[in-house]
């Protein structure tokens, strides 16, 4: 389960970062380059499902610019949810993102049969910076949500002091009022500044289930992790391209720790590995982990399936749902040496085989 990435900017391919732009450069390039227009974008989600199942992915945490793009996931055999992404800091530079909150109904995407096997339309304020708290308040009566949170040092800048890279950035877009000020500036990190909406599910809810998946996290405190445990907000942790991104010490085992859900992703296909031959799939993540950390191999296999299953809803009912006799099997294969006396999940997390994905119709 693949629980962060972005399928429409597959097309683009990986490529590099430099330091010395930082995060606001690296968005200005994407920005420029990703593909243009609803045609465009479907091509680019297309190739990159078809890269996810090749590498053996089931499901997806998918951001999108539009719930159109939910079918094309879903017409690769993806399960899981596309999350619309919504920008806007206040009136009005967001009121388009609140239209389509209010607007959009989700059986007008996918049926109620999709809905119930497994796959799903969300929302994604795309982030504390370029989403206000008008948007993520409204967000929070709309259905399965998302958010990137606390991914750089340049975000905890803007949200504790109004300062930093990204105050320049969205200035320079025109996107800033004074009157936005209110809900920044006040030393809060980006974590705590989500507090008002990292709120439990009711008692009657599977505990294992959250309200939101929140990506990446790269940059947390003990208060902040405290507050995601509380909460039972499940963490999208992307490792390579966190350090594509230079960060390092990266908290998921004092998540995990703190009974945090902590899956994995991959981010979008920019920041992957040029010749990783599956960079859509999660086995080069499980297996840098492995080689970085020493981390086991059965919490990676649980971080890399089950726990991104619960983070997408695809626990309980809905994942049995898709498990019913008489649907297609999906297996994803990994060479292993049977002669071996190593820990098969060691063997697959040591050696160099790609996924092979399998997929075959039942007899009858």
């Amino acid at each position: 389960v693949n629980a962060h990435t972005h399928l429409e900017l597959t097309d683009l391919g990986a490529r590099p970062y430099d330091p010395a732009q930082g995060f606001v450069g690296w968005v200005k390039q994407v920005r420029k380059a990703a593909p243009q227009g609803s045609n465009a974008l479907s091509a680019s989600a297309s190739s990159g499902a078809a890269m996810a199942r090749q590498a053996g992915v089931f499901a997806v945490g998918d951001i999108a610019s539009s719930a159109s793009q939910a079918q094309v996931r879903h017409g690769h055999g993806l399960l899981g949810t596309t999350f619309v992404e919504l920008f806007g800091l206040g009136v009005p530079f967001n009121q388009g993102a609140l239209d389509a909150l209010r607007q959009t109904d989700p059986k007008s995407v996918m049926s109620q049969a999709e809905q119930d096997g497994g796959s799903r339309v969300g929302w994604q304020p795309h982030a504390p910076y370029s989403a206000g708290r008008e948007l993520y308040a409204e967000a929070m009566a709309h259905g399965p949500l998302s958010t990137h949170l606390a991914e750089t040092r340049d975000e905890a800048a803007f949200i504790g002091s109004l300062a930093g890279p990204l105050m320049q950035y969205v200035r320079e877009l025109g996107r800033w009022d004074d009157c936005f000020a209110g809900e920044y500036g006040q030393g809060l990190s980006p974590v705590q500044w989500m507090r008002p909406y990292l709120v439990t599910l009711d008692s009657a809810d599977d505990a294992r289930r959250c309200r939101w998946l929140v990506a990446h996290c790269n940059d947390v405190d003990d208060e902040d992790i405290e507050l995601l445990a509380e909460t039972n907000t499940a963490v999208a942790y992307c490792p390579i391209a966190s350090e594509y991104f230079g960060h390092k010490n990266h908290r998921y085992r004092d998540m995990l720790a703190a009974g945090i859900n902590v899956c994995l992703g991959t981010d979008s296909i920019v920041g992957t590995d040029p010749s990783d031959p599956q960079p859509l799939g999660l086995l080069s993540a499980m297996r840098r982990l492995y080689a970085r950390d020493q981390t086991s191999p059965e919490t990676l296999l649980q971080m890399a399936t089950v726990n991104g299953a619960y983070a997408l809803w695809l626990g309980g009912d809905e994942y049995v749902a898709t498990l019913q006799r008489g649907a297609p099997a999906r297996l994803a294969a990994i060479a292993i040496d049977p002669a071996s006396k190593t820990d098969p999940l060691i063997q697959m997390l040591t050696r160099q085989d790609p996924v092979e994905a399998i997929s075959f119709e039942p007899p009858g």
